[in-house]
C-alpha cells in the first residue's frame, strides 16, 4: 500500500497550521498577552488525545465560528453543572493512524483497528447524547445534525476482528484452513518431540525435558558437551553456552512443514489487516469530519471544566460600544491563588465603549496598571476561541477583530533599540492595522525619553486614536496625559490605588479618578531628607496648583458620576435577577406541572397495556363458549377493547404519536430506558427501535414522550 500523497479530506486536517495559527495569534498580541502560559490550564482539563490536539491547534475564530464556539461552551457549563456530563471513554484521535497509513504505506496495526473500534462507539453514544440535549442546548445539538454514520464500517469490520483489533479464525475460509491445519502440524511435532524425549538415552542429555521454538523451528534443549547424542540442527546457544537447541532429525520436516503453514497464515493475516484498512480509508472523509465534531464537543466539556474549576464564565458578545469587565482576574493569577501561593487576587472593574474610547491609567509602579492592560486583552482573546473567563455577571465584550499591543520591552536588547524606539516600533506596526474594532493596549506611554516630547508624542498618538474611533487603553506615568484625558471628549481618566502608609499597591481600579505617582510620599516613608521632600512639594504645588484645583473639581464630579453609575447598574442587576428567578420559578413549575401529567399519562398507559393484555388473553376462550354466546361475548370484547385505547390517548399524546418520526428519541416506560426510533409503521401502530443498538418492534401504547424516572 503506498500513498505518497495524502488525500483531500485527510490533506486539509493535518497540513501544517502552525503558520496560520501563529499568524492569528499574533493578529491578537498573544505572546503579548502571556497566552503561552494560560494555555496549559485548559490543557489539563483535556479528557482525550482528540481533545488536546484540537486545543493546541485552537486559534482565533471568524465572527460566526466564535459565537458559536461561545454558545457551545455556555451551554456545556449549563450543563455540566447539572451532572449532565457526556462520557468520552474510548474517544481516541484518528488522524494520526490515518497518516501514517498514507505516508508509511501500511495497514492498520492491531491495536490501532481496536482503538478505532472503540472510537466508532464513543461516536455513536456521543451522537445519541447530542441528540438528547439538542432542545435544551441547541448550539450543541448543531453538532449532531448530519452526524457521522459508522454502523455499517463497524458491522464490515466485525467480520475480520475483533474488540482487540485481532483478526478472528473465521476471518477467511483460508484461514480458518490454515489455523486448523497448523494446530494438527503443531500437535504431530509435540507428540514426536514427546516419543523423542520418551527415550532414556535422550533424556539423560537434555538440559529439561520441555520442547522449545527457536525462529520458529521446533527443538530441544541439549547439554553442549552432549550435542553430538541428538541428531538434527542446531539453531541456537544459551548465553551461558551450556546449552544448545536442536531440532531433532525426526521433525525437520514437519518443522518445515509448521514453518510454511505459519508463513502463509501470516501473509493471510497481512491481507485481512490490509482488508480491514482499505474499508476504513473508504470513510476518511467521515472520520475527518468526526474528529473535528467531537474535537469541537470536547473544548466546550474543557471550557465547562475549567469555569466549574475557577469560577470563570463565558461573557456576553455585544457591539464595539460595550465592553465591560466586572470582577475580572487574570487566569495566572487564580492559578497562583488555586496553589496557595497568592492569599487574594483583586477583580478588576473595567468598561470602554460606551461614554469613551480612551481610557488612560495612571498611578504608582507594580500598582496593577499593565495587569489591568493584560486581563482587558486575553480575555478579548479568549472570547475569540470560544474559552471563558474568569470574571463576575456582567461581563460583555465585543468580538474584535485584533489587538494592537505594545506591553513590555522583551525585544529592545535582541533588536539593539532602546526602551523608547522599541515602543515606537511596536506601535508604528500596530498602527497600519488599527480600526474600530481593534483594541489598542498601550503600556507606559510616553516612558524613556524627554517629558514634554513624550507627552507632545503621546498626545498626538492619542487623538489619532480617538479621531478613527479605536478603543484604547493606556498607562502612563506623564502628569500632562491625564490633563488631556480630562478636556478631550472620548477620554477618561483611571487610576489604581495605592496606599501610601504601607507603600503598598491596592491593586483597585478606579475609573473617572487620574492617579498619583506617589514619588513625595514614598520618598519621604524611605527616609529622605524632609527638608528636600518639602521643598520638591512646595515646587509641585506652585507649579501645578491652578491644575491640580482644576483637576479636583473635574474628578469630584466624575468620581460622584460613578458612584451613580455603579449604584445604578447595582440595581439593574438586582431587577434582571429577580426577573431570572421569577422566569426560571415560572418554568420550574411548568416542568413540575409536565412531570406530574406525563407520570399519571404513562400510568394510565401502564394499565390500560395490561388490561389490553389481559384481554388478549380472554379471546382464545371464545372457542370454547356455546355458539349463542360466541357472538355477543366477542362484539362486548372488541367494545371493551376499544374503549381501553380511546382511554390511552389524551389529546397531547395523540399529538406527541402523530408528530413521531424516525430518529426521535422515545421513553419505554416497560423497560425504563430512553430509545431512538428507527422505522415507524402507523398502519400497524408499531415502532421499531434500537435497544443497545438492537432492533426491537414495539406498540405505540408501549412508548411515551416523557422519561420518568
Amino acid at each position: 500500500m503506498s500513498h505518497p500523497k495524502l488525500k483531500g479530506a485527510l490533506a486539509a486536517a493535518m497540513q501544517p497550521r502552525a503558520k496560520q495559527r501563529a499568524e492569528r495569534l499574533e493578529r491578537f498580541a498573544a505572546r503579548a498577552l502571556n497566552f503561552d502560559e494560560v494555555l496549559p490550564l485548559f490543557e489539563r482539563l483535556a479528557p482525550t488525545a482528540l481533545g488536546l490536539r484540537t486545543l493546541r491547534e485552537l486559534a482565533p475564530m471568524g465572527d460566526e465560528a466564535a459565537r458559536e464556539a461561545c454558545a457551545r461552551s455556555a451551554e456545556a457549563l449549563r450543563l455540566c453543572a447539572r451532572g449532565s456530563e457526556p462520557a468520552f471513554g474510548g474517544v481516541c484521535d484518528p488522524l494520526p493512524s490515518l497518516v501514517h497509513v498514507h505516508t508509511a504505506g501500511r495497514p492498520l496495526a492491531e491495536h490501532e483497528l481496536a482503538a478505532l473500534l472503540g472510537y466508532f462507539a464513543a461516536v455513536e453514544r456521543l451522537g445519541d447524547w447530542l441528540r438528547a440535549s439538542a432542545k435544551e442546548a441547541p448550539a450543541l445539538g448543531a453538532l449532531c445534525v448530519g452526524w457521522p454514520d459508522f454502523s455499517a464500517l463497524v458491522k464490515r469490520l466485525d467480520v475480520w476482528i475483533d474488540e482487540r483489533g485481532q483478526v478472528r479464525d473465521e476471518a477467511s475460509p483460508l484461514l480458518a484452513r490454515l489455523k486448523k491445519e497448523l494446530s494438527a502440524v503443531s500437535e504431530q511435532v509435540d507428540s514426536a518431540l514427546r516419543a523423542i524425549t520418551a527415550r532414556a538415552e535422550i533424556r539423560a542429555v537434555l538440559s529439561d525435558v520441555a520442547p522449545h521454538r527457536r525462529g520458529g523451528r521446533p527443538v530441544l534443549a541439549v547439554r553442549a558437551k552432549s550435542q553430538g547424542r541428538v541428531a538434527g540442527i542446531v539453531h541456537d546457544r544459551s548465553q551461558s553456552g551450556e546449552t544448545v537447541f536442536v531440532e531433532p532429525r525426526e521433525v525437520v520436516l514437519l518443522g518445515n512443514r509448521l514453518v510454511d503453514l505459519d508463513s502463509d497464515m501470516r501473509r493471510e493475516i497481512e491481507r485481512v489487516y490490509l482488508e480491514a484498512t482499505r474499508a476504513v480509508l473508504e470513510y476518511e472523509a467521515p472520520l475527518v469530519e468526526s474528529a473535528e465534531r467531537v474535537g469541537k464537543l470536547e473544548l466546550a466539556l474543557i471550557a465547562a471544566r475549567y469555569a466549574r474549576a475557577t469560577g470563570a464564565r463565558m461573557p456576553t458578545i455585544v457591539g464595539r460600544a460595550g465592553l465591560v469587565l466586572k470582577e475580572a482576574r487574570h487566569p495566572l493569577l487564580v492559578e497562583q491563588q488555586a496553589l496557595g501561593r497568592l492569599s487574594e487576587v483583586v477583580p478588576i472593574d473595567l468598561r470602554l465603549g460606551d461614554a469613551f474610547d480612551l481610557l488612560l491609567i495612571t498611578g504608582p509602579n507594580t500598582g496593577g496598571k499593565t495587569l489591568a492592560l493584560k486581563t482587558t486583552g486575553l480575555a478579548v482573546l479568549l472570547l475569540r476561541m470560544g474559552l471563558p473567563y474568569p470574571c463576575g455577571e456582567g461581563t460583555a465584550l465585543p468580538l474584535f477583530e485584533g489587538i494592537v499591543a505594545d506591553i513590555g520591552d522583551e525585544q529592545e536588547i535582541a533588536q539593539n533599540l532602546s526602551t523608547f524606539s522599541s515602543h515606537l516600533a511596536r506601535i508604528r506596526e500596530g498602527l497600519q492595522r488599527v480600526n474600530p474594532m481593534t483594541l489598542v493596549l498601550l503600556d507606559e506611554l510616553g516612558g524613556g525619553t524627554d517629558p514634554d516630547e513624550g507627552a507632545a508624542l503621546s498626545e498626538a498618538l492619542l487623538e489619532h486614536m480617538i479621531s478613527i474611533k479605536a478603543p484604547t487603553i493606556a498607562t502612563t506615568h506623564i502628569g500632562k496625559l491625564k490633563e488631556f484625558a480630562f478636556r478631550v471628549a472620548r477620554a477618561e481618566n483611571a487610576s489604581v490605588e495605592f496606599d501610601p502608609q504601607t507603600l503598598l499597591p491596592r491593586y483597585r481600579l478606579v475609573v473617572g479618578t487620574p492617579g498619583e505617582s506617589g514619588a513625595l510620599v514614598v520618598a519621604r516613608r524611605l527616609g529622605l531628607p524632609a527638608k528636600l521632600v518639602e521643598r520638591a512639594r512646595e515646587r509641585l504645588e506652585k507649579k501645578d496648583s491652578e491644575r491640580e484645583a482644576l483637576f479636583a473639581q473635574v474628578r469630584h464630579a466624575r468620581e460622584r458620576a460613578e458612584e451613580l453609575r455603579s449604584a445604578a447598574e447595582s440595581q439593574l442587576r438586582t431587577a434582571e435577577a429577580s426577573k431570572r428567578a421569577a422566569v426560571e420559578e415560572q418554568q420550574t413549575l411548568a416542568r413540575r406541572s409536565e412531570l406530574l401529567e406525563s407520570e399519571a399519562q404513562r400510568t394510565i398507559e401502564e394499565r390500560v397495556a395490561a388490561g389490553r393484555k389481559r384481554l388478549e388473553s380472554l379471546k382464545p376462550l371464545l372457542a370454547q363458549v356455546p355458539a349463542q354466546l360466541k357472538k355477543e361475548l366477542s362484539e362486548g370484547l372488541a367494545a371493551v377493547d376499544a374503549d381501553l385505547s380511546g382511554a390511552a390517548l389524551s389529546e397531547k399524546r395523540q399529538s406527541f404519536l402523530d408528530a413521531l418520526k424516525e430518529g426521535q428519541f422515545v421513553f419505554l416506560p416497560r423497560l425504563r430506558q430512553r430509545v431512538p426510533v428507527k422505522k415507524l409503521d402507523k398502519k400497524r401502530r408499531i415502532a421499531v427501535v434500537l435497544l443497545g443498538g438492537k432492533p426491537m418492534e414495539v406498540g405505540y401504547d408501549e412508548i411515551t414522550s416523557f422519561e420518568v424516572r
